[in-house]
């Protein structure tokens, strides 16, 4: 089974919440209080068990502020 660690770009980050919306496993969530230095609240991952490295979350980034690295255990 593959697990996955996402890694969120804060400086490319604008703050859309399409990663959130399209996460199935809901593993990201739009953070109520933590911003980027431009000012965007940022996307904060909460269940990092819970990611299957789908990568969806990273292509419907329109800012490329997402990276998915997958991992296959056994």
């Amino acid at each position: 089974m593959a697990k996955g660690e996402i890694a969120i770009k804060e400086n490319n980050c604008r703050g859309c919440g399409y990663c959130q919306r399209f996460c199935k496993p809901e593993c990201i969530v739009m953070s109520e209080d933590k911003l980027s230095s431009l000012g965007y609240i940022l996307p904060v991952v909460v269940n990092p068990d819970e990611c299957t490295a789908c990568g969806i979350c990273g292509r419907m980034c329109p800012h490329y502020a997402i990276e998915v690295y997958k991992y296959v255990t056994e």
